[in-house]
């Protein structure tokens, strides 16, 4: 479908008082009680109450132990960190590009807490290399992203489905989008995660980790956002989802899964302790059949039935004591959900 989506006046008293689906018109009145979507209602709430501060954590034994990683483990570790800094801005500025189209104001402002908390994440990143290393090498690592020829290359076709709905805002533009930022944030994200999360698994950057951790918990709820803007979208556009756009979509997330593969063995160069490259592929396949099924996709890589690397898992979550939004509520708001695999 090729429907051009508009985005309704802000005074806009003909719109509909509850709207009649997640695109549409709408009057931007944000009133979560009896609200259409109220998965949408208690996703902000939880969002909201994951609040934190990056500079909570000390970084002061993370300076000390940085010099005395092997340099593979060094490099790396800039690297991922140059590619998830520009991973992050781009996404502090997207989901509100994204929910200026949304209808219902309950989703938008998921997606606007969303954009948020990105910001958060590119605040981290950055207390992170301010601690950690010499401001020539932070300065090296925030250019990353158009000086490393094999990042830049990449980017510049990561981007595509975004700059495509920002040319022409279409309805099928808009969910590729969502589909897009899917695999952002559940392939790209948890594959670059396993390289901080390693080091934590031997006493090394622990700081870094716990910053990572805090990330991580965030984009679990981020994950859970597009999923269900998706499934909505299933429901209520089903004609939307022709097995063309189904095809583009498994082309994306082979793509997707292809990249990070060769990326990961580029900055590692197969040397990182503890993620051997053929584990290392297998993972980011595992984590590219769960983001698709997660949407009613056939797996693409329907030989990786289980995680290789469960122990990145048991490193990831997080002690607080509070549950996610998903943990806690998801049999609530909707019987046929399932997020305990994102």
């Amino acid at each position: 479908m090729d429907t051009t989506l508009h985005r309704s006046p802000l005074f806009h008293p003909a719109g509909p008082r509850r709207p009649t689906g997640l695109v549409g018109d709408t009057t931007w009145m944000l009133e979560l009680n009896g609200c259409r979507y109220p998965w949408a209602d208690r996703l902000y709430r939880t969002m909201r109450d994951f609040y934190w501060k990056p500079d909570d954590v000390s970084l002061v034994a993370d300076h000390a132990q940085f010099p005395k990683l092997a340099p593979v483990e060094q490099e790396t570790y800039l690297r991922t960190l140059g590619f998830l800094i520009y991973l992050d801005s781009i996404q502090s500025v997207n989901p509100a590009w994204l929910s200026q189209y949304v209808a219902a104001p309950e989703v938008a402002a998921c997606l606007i807490t969303q954009a948020f908390f990105e910001t958060i994440h590119s605040q981290s990143y950055d207390y992170l290399l301010t601690s950690v290393v010499d401001a020539a090498t932070r300065e090296r690592v925030y250019t990353l992203w158009r000086d490393d020829p094999v990042l830049a290359a990449r980017l510049a076709t990561l981007v595509d489905p975004y700059e495509a709905f920002h040319q022409n805002p279409t309805l099928d533009r808009f969910a590729t989008l969502c589909f897009a930022d899917l695999l952002l944030e559940g392939v790209y994200f948890w594959s670059g995660f396993s390289v901080f999360l390693t080091l934590a698994a031997r006493q090394q950057m622990t700081g870094t980790a716990q910053l990572i951790r805090q990330i991580r918990r965030d984009e679990q709820q981020h994950l859970g956002l597009y999923t269900q803007i998706l499934r909505t979208l299933r429901e209520e556009v089903p004609e939307l989802f022709t097995p063309a756009l189904e095809a583009s979509w498994r082309a994306l997330a082979e793509d997707a899964a292809a990249h990070e593969i060769a990326w990961m063995e580029t900055i590692t160069g197969g040397q990182f302790p503890g993620l051997p490259p053929d584990r290392v592929a297998d993972y980011i396949r595992w984590c590219t059949n769960q983001r698709c099924e997660a949407v009613d996709l056939a797996a693409p890589f329907p030989a990786v039935v289980r995680d290789p690397m469960p122990w990145l898992e048991r490193q990831g979550e997080m002690n607080t004591g509070k549950a996610d939004f998903f943990e806690a509520a998801v049999v609530n708001y909707q019987d046929d959900l399932d997020f305990s695999d994102l």
